[in-house]
């Protein structure tokens, strides 16, 4: 009988592994083995560029510098928020931490979050409980369940353009579903317009009834619409002043039987502290058709946690409970209780929260200006005392080999796409379009990858494309950076990027 080596076998099954890669992990196939759709294999291509390929260009400049990354999707840094830190301690301390906790995750904590949710508005026809929420090990493998609970081989799950890059993978690794965009625009101040959402929703039922039916044992179709309130990236908040929007989009989705999927992740970074984003659940007819998620990763210093949760009816709760039963058995009972700390109704809550956030959000506003100052120039910034403070800092900060000067008149040729101007979270969309067809040492701008490619080989710098983020317009250059870097950081990077850009004639 001939010699079996089994890790042969297996890397003949898996020929990816035989090597090593920098960056970041396989992205990974589709469900049933086929293809990623269009959009999803563009932004495929340009993540793996970004996480990947770029580092193939290494030359004598760059070589040994750190990587100048605008790119990242960790929050600012900040201390844990204080309640969280001490319910972890002291679960730890009462060293009962011996027994398995349940598929659920902890029951005290989920009553607490039902009071949390109750006082912010979320309504249920027949009242909420305990079993309305159920934890995850983050709002990502929260999404992936979700996915593979509500969505078929060839079903369509519908998202905006800008988008998350990185969740228009899911439905398609985790059921075969197919990803298709909504494309939001400035004529629309980039919010989504429910008209042409409930328009997109007919034109794809369509086509997949003609391309399908009598094919399969089902005819599959649109299932669910992914509302990220607030809009990663774009930071757009649909808050009480945009409630009568909020309701048409679940109208929309309620009438066609779309499942909304409220991703409420960034809810408490909303800058406007008096009217943070507006659940979908706070309409109490919307509620069975409306999953929400959330969890600690972007606003209470513990991304490293991994701690999510879901809001929905008790049958879409019932299924997250078996699968994570079926397939790690329970949820880790420290991100419950970290929870729990978080979202609760005390009063003694509500004060640490205001505590917390009020200084954390007035100095994300003010990197969201230092920016604006880094990348428009110190005279687009309007209140006289942020702009001594942002000129203070550039000058403060700026290295040896960066001119103070250039650095204030901001980068040539880039803006902030229009009208984009976060509301909330940290991230920014700037557009390099007046560069396309300029040129330096041999490279010439002639497209997004191009201008990733120039600027890392100059200067180490990475930003993630728009091809990444699926933004509509592709006769664009776009790159969406992040202000939740330090302030020092946050000058060096633009500054080196100011650097290289302004060699491009």
């Amino acid at each position: 009988m001939d010699k079996i080596d089994s890790i042969e076998r297996f890397l003949e099954e898996n020929p990816s592994l035989r090597y090593k890669v920098r960056g970041l992990p396989n992205l990974g196939a589709r469900a049933d083995k086929e293809p990623f759709s269009p959009e999803v294999k563009r932004i495929y291509d340009a993540f793996s560029i970004y996480g990947n390929e770029l580092y193939q260009l290494e030359n004598e400049r760059i070589r040994g510098m750190e990587t100048k990354s605008l790119g990242g999707g960790s929050p600012m840094k900040t201390k844990i928020f204080e309640p969280c830190k001490k319910a972890m301690i002291d679960l730890i301390e009462m060293d009962n931490m011996y027994e398995y906790p349940l598929a659920a995750g902890d029951e005290e904590s989920r009553k607490r979050i039902v009071e949390y949710l109750e006082k912010e508005g979320f309504k249920s026809p027949n009242g909420l409980n305990e079993n309305n929420v159920i934890f995850t090990v983050s709002t990502t493998q929260a999404f992936n369940i979700i996915m593979n609970l509500i969505a078929r081989p060839y079903d369509v799950v519908l998202m905006t353009g800008p988008n998350y890059g990185l969740f228009t993978f899911v439905p398609e690794r985790s059921s075969g579903a197919t990803v298709e965009i909504l494309p939001l625009s400035e004529e629309d101040d980039w919010y989504v317009n429910p008209e042409k959402l409930s328009k997109r929703i007919d034109e794809l039922n369509a086509e997949l009834k003609k391309k399908f039916e009598g094919k399969l044992d089902y005819t599959p179709r649109v299932v669910a619409f992914l509302n990220e309130n607030p809009h990663n990236p774009l930071g757009k908040v649909m808050n009480g002043k945009k409630k009568e929007l909020v309701e048409k989009i679940g109208d929309v989705c309620l009438e066609k039987g779309v499942f909304v999927i409220d991703d409420m992740i960034y809810r408490d970074l909303t800058y406007d502290r008096e009217d943070l984003s507006l659940p979908m659940a706070s309409f109490e007819k919307f509620f069975r058709n409306t999953i929400s998620i959330t969890g600690l990763s972007k606003c209470y210093g513990l991304a490293s946690l991994r701690s999510g949760m879901v809001i929905a009816d008790e049958t879409i709760i019932r299924g997250i409970r078996n699968y994570i039963f079926q397939n790690m058995d329970s949820s880790p009972l420290l991100q419950g209780v970290a929870l729990g700390a978080a979202f609760n109704a005390s009063p003694e809550r509500y004060q640490a929260y205001e505590n917390y956030f009020n200084p954390i959000i007035e100095e994300y506003k003010y990197r969201l200006e230092l920016l604006k100052g880094l990348v428009e120039g110190i005279d687009c910034i309007e209140d006289p005392r942020i702009r001594r403070e942002v000129e203070k800092d550039i000058r403060r900060y700026a290295s040896s080999d960066l001119n103070p000067g250039e650095l204030l008149e901001g980068i040539p040729g880039v803006h902030f796409v229009k009208g984009t101007i976060p509301d909330s979270g940290f991230f920014e969309l700037l557009d390099y379009t007046e560069l396309k067809n300029k040129e330096a040492d041999g490279r010439v701008i002639t497209s997004e990858l191009e201008l990733l490619k120039y600027m890392y080989e100059q200067q180490k710098i990475k930003i993630i494309l728009g091809q990444s983020i699926s933004f509509p317009n592709t006769d664009q250059l776009v790159g969406r950076v992040t202000s939740a870097l330090e302030r020092d950081e946050l000058v060096d990077h633009m500054g080196a990027m100011n650097k290289c850009l302004r060699k491009l004639k």
